[in-house]
C-alpha cells in the first residue's frame, strides 16, 4: 500500500498493510511565514517520512478585529470579506504543499475552535481583564451576555466553513483538524459550555462533515489540564484525537467511549519524560508495540496526544515509524 491508501483504508475501518502515522509540531519564526513556512513543513515531512501532512495554520490565525471592553461589544465581530489575507494566504499555503506531496500522501488543514479564538485573542482593554485573565474575561463576559459571545462565535464559525472549502476545492487537502477548546475542568459548566460553546462547535463541526467525510477532531489538553470529555463525546466526526495522558484515557478506552465507528488517533504521549520525547530507540519500539498489542487489530493512527515539542530529535519520530513498519 502507499500512503493515500494506507490512510483510507483505516478511515474505513480496514486493515492497511501497517497503521499509518503523523506527527506535527508549531513552525515558530521566519519558518511560520509565507514560503519558508511551506519549506518547512515539506523538509520535516521528508526527513520523518510520516503517512499524511497537518498543514498548521501558524501566523494565518483567525483576526478579531474588534476591542472588546464590555460583555456587549462581542456584538461587534462581523465576517471577514473575501479577499482577506486569512482566506486567501491561507488557501495558497495548502495549494502548495499539496501540490507538492501530489499523489504522495493526504493533506490536512489546523482549525483552532470558535471558543479558543475569542479567549486567546488580544483584543481586551485593561478594564474588561481587571486583574484576570482573558480566559476570565470571556467566562464572565458570557454569563453577563451570552447572545453577544455567541454571536462572536458563530460567526467565527462561518467565516471557518467558508475558508474550509476553499481550503479543500482549491487548496487540495482531504479534510479539516479541528482542535477543540474551552472544556478544562474549572472553567464553564455543562450548562454554560452547552449554551454558548456548543452551538458554534457543532455548526462549525457538522458544516465541515458536508464538505468532507475525512475530518479529524482534537480534543486539546492544551495547558496539561484534563478537559470534560463528556462535552465533546458525541460530537460527529470520522477521527478523534486527544490526550491520552493527560485525560488518563488511553488510546484502547476511546474505542468505548467514542464509539466503534470513530477511529481513533493517537496514543503517544507528546509530554517531556514520556518515551516519544525522551525515550530510547528500544523504549519508543516498545511504546508502540504496546499500544500495537492493546489495540488488538483495530484500525487505528498512530500519533501524539498532541503537537509534539518543536525542539524534538527527529530521530524520536523515526523509531516510532519503524517500529510499526517492522510489526507489518
Amino acid at each position: 500500500m502507499d500512503k493515500r491508501e494506507r490512510l483510507m483504508a483505516v478511515l474505513h475501518h480496514q486493515q492497511p498493510d501497517h497503521m499509518p502515522a503523523g506527527f506535527w509540531y508549531h513552525f515558530g519564526g521566519e519558518n511560520g511565514r509565507g514560503r519558508q513556512c511551506v519549506q518547512a513543513h515539506l523538509d520535516y515531512y521528508r526527513d520523518v517520512d510520516i503517512d499524511f501532512i497537518k498543514i498548521m495554520s501558524d501566523s494565518l490565525g483567525y483576526p478579531l478585529r474588534v476591542e472588546i471592553d464590555r460583555a456587549e461589544d462581542w456584538l461587534k465581530v462581523q465576517p471577514l470579506p473575501d479577499d482577506d489575507p486569512f482566506f486567501t494566504l491561507t488557501v495558497q499555503r495548502c495549494r502548495e504543499i499539496s501540490r507538492a506531496v501530489a499523489d504522495e500522501c493526504y493533506t490536512f488543514y489546523n482549525f483552532f475552535s470558535p471558543v479558543n479564538i475569542v479567549r486567546e485573542r488580544d483584543v481586551f482593554t485593561p478594564g474588561a481583564l481587571g486583574d484576570g485573565s482573558r480566559m476570565d474575561a470571556v467566562a464572565r463576559h458570557l454569563r453577563e451576555r451570552p447572545d453577544a459571545v455567541r454571536h462572536a462565535m458563530e460567526v467565527i464559525a462561518k467565516d471557518h466553513l467558508r475558508l474550509a472549502e476553499r481550503v479543500l476545492t482549491e487548496g487540495g487537502c482531504l479534510g479539516i483538524y479541528q482542535s477543540l477548546q474551552g472544556a478544562e475542568k474549572g472553567w464553564l459548566t455543562a450548562e454554560e459550555y452547552a449554551a454558548v460553546a456548543r452551538p458554534a462547535d457543532l455548526l462549525l463541526i457538522e458544516g465541515l462533515n458536508r464538505l468532507s467525510p475525512y475530518n479529524i477532531l482534537h480534543l486539546c489538553s492544551w495547558a496539561g489540564d484534563p478537559n470534560h470529555l463528556e462535552y465533546w463525546q458525541d460530537y460527529p466526526s470520522a477521527v478523534k484525537n486527544w490526550g491520552t495522558g493527560v485525560e488518563k484515557m488511553p488510546l484502547p478506552a476511546g474505542k468505548a467511549f467514542f464509539g466503534e465507528n470513530t477511529v481513533l488517533l493517537g496514543g503517544l504521549d507528546n509530554r517531556a519524560g514520556h518515551p516519544l520525547v525522551s525515550g530510547t530507540r528500544e523504549e519508543i519500539h516498545r511504546a508502540v508495540e504496546d499500544l500495537l498489542a492493546a489495540m488488538d487489530g483495530t484500525p487505528f493512527i498512530l500519533g501524539a496526544d498532541c503537537t509534539v515539542p518543536a525542539t524534538i530529535d527527529h530521530a524520536h519520530i523515526r523509531w516510532a515509524l519503524e517500529a510499526l513498519r517492522t510489526k507489518a
